[in-house]
């Protein structure tokens, strides 16, 4: 089994040297960096699974680490070490991104329990080598679409819900079509910081602003004659909308502080979980961009969607998770397929691996149970909800009600903790905020 790599950003020399053996002894590739320039230099080669940093460095912050990497190489595992000073702060960087924060002193113990769940959790994602698009006729439709796509050089936008798989499909357009070996060059727009996003985007030469030492190839060069995928391509703020719009429409761009152009040669896949065309008829989205990405359009079905794939789902992933942990592959009770074949989903696949994790490890017996995947209890709070709506009701309507129903029951169950709530749903705390937003849930709904 490949060891996880874990980047560690502090600048205690004690505890940096503690931190690095102690998970050198759990098996973990570490990597210390001592600063922030040292942590920038270490993410400049090979992707750590794991971001373990400390909120202040001597020469800057965690926080800048942490959405510089976002922008490059998309969502990873991020946990902040605070003092108690940082607090507030470590709070807003979860609702930004972070996967959690530890307060210090902390229980390095339960740090490394938590660490390990991470690594198997991304290990369960990437170890799968069955077809991500097959099982059920909506996932086989996906998968058709995708791979006509990947035959087609044309933009490729998809839609879907947080854990519905876009980069997972994304990755599958590349691999399906010509560029396959070429450059896949993730982005998250969301996560751009506003000060560096276009010298990220498009790179820089040297003295193109202070501070630039040397010049600096954008992800836009990286791509090359691969594919450049823009996640949260809703999220990309209107300036940056612009820029790409002429990117795509000249094929060139320009180094900051250059004077020629370069040939843009990638091909470009967007994703984004918000409704792009309503935000085109309101001006939240420019409307000619809108049209230019919009060419070949791929929805990937929530989980909930795909409920005759989740008993065979279970199995794989239940026989996946034991394996790594030196067990024998445990079988499911018709009880447990039942109870999980009613569940919301909310967050889709990711809840789903979170689920049979700890089931795996934590079950009570050799048979996984509905109480082992479901130890809250399971929430039968949806299906109420669609038997309760009109026949004129809309699915999408139907579908929010369900998961709005879900949350305010998990955030019940955990006596109104989000992160128990969020962990029990398999997703991160900030984006069980982000469907409390959306869904109007205040703190006092879940008493």
């Amino acid at each position: 089994m490949t060891a996880s790599r874990i980047l560690v950003v502090e600048d205690d020399a004690t505890l940096g040297a503690s931190l690095r053996q102690r998970l050198e002894l759990e098996g973990f590739k570490v990597r210390w960096a001592r600063s922030a320039s040292e942590a920038r230099a270490a993410l400049d080669g090979d992707a750590p699974d794991i971001i373990l940093s400390d909120i202040r460095l001597p020469d800057g912050d965690g926080e800048s680490v942490m959405r510089q990497h976002f922008a490059r190489s998309g969502m990873v595992p991020v946990i902040f070490m605070t003092a108690y000073g940082d607090i507030d702060q470590a709070v807003r960087l979860v609702r930004d991104g972070a996967l959690d924060y530890v307060s210090k002193p902390f229980d390095l113990d339960a740090l490394v329990d938590t660490l390990q769940t991470i690594a198997s959790r991304r290990r369960s994602l990437a170890g799968s080598t069955a077809d991500p698009f097959s099982g059920s006729p909506a996932m086989e439709k996906t998968g058709s679409t995708l791979r006509r796509a990947a035959a087609i050089d044309l933009p490729v936008l998809l839609l879907g819900e947080t854990g519905s798989g876009k980069e997972v499909a994304a990755r599958y357009v590349h691999e399906a079509g010509p560029r396959k070996g070429k450059p896949f060059v993730p982005v998250n727009c969301g996560a751009l910081p506003a000060d560096l996003a276009d010298s990220l985007l498009f790179g820089h030469e040297r003295g193109a602003f202070t501070g630039a030492g040397a010049a600096h190839r954008g992800f836009f060069e990286e791509a090359e004659d691969g594919t450049l995928f823009l996640d949260e391509i809703g999220d990309l703020p209107p300036a940056l909308q612009v820029k790409l719009l002429r990117v795509l429409e000249t094929r060139e761009f320009r180094r900051l502080g250059a004077s020629q152009s370069r040939r843009f040669e990638a091909r470009v896949v967007c994703a984004t979980n918000k409704d792009l065309e309503a935000m085109a008829t309101s001006g939240a989205f420019r409307e000619d961009l809108w049209f230019r990405i919009n060419v070949i359009t791929c929805k990937l079905p929530p989980l909930r969607e795909r409920r005759e794939e989740i008993p065979a789902l279970l199995e794989r992933l239940a026989a996946e998770a034991a394996a790594r942990m030196g067990l024998g592959a445990p079988p499911l009770s018709e009880t447990a397929k039942d109870a999980a074949r009613l569940h919301g989903w909310p967050g889709n696949f990711r809840e789903l691996i979170n689920r049979v994790e700890r089931a795996v490890a934590l079950g009570s017996g050799s048979t996984l149970t509905e109480t082992d995947i479901f130890p809250e209890g399971l929430s039968r709070t949806a299906p109420p909800v669609i038997a309760a709506a009109g026949p004129g009701t809309p699915l999408a309507d139907v579908r929010d009600a369900a998961e709005r129903a879900h949350i305010i029951a998990a955030l019940a169950q955990a006596g109104g903790s989000t992160s128990a709530a969020a962990n029990s749903l398999g997703i991160s705390r900030s984006t069980l905020w982000e469907k409390m937003r959306r869904h109007g849930i205040s703190r006092d709904e879940d008493s």
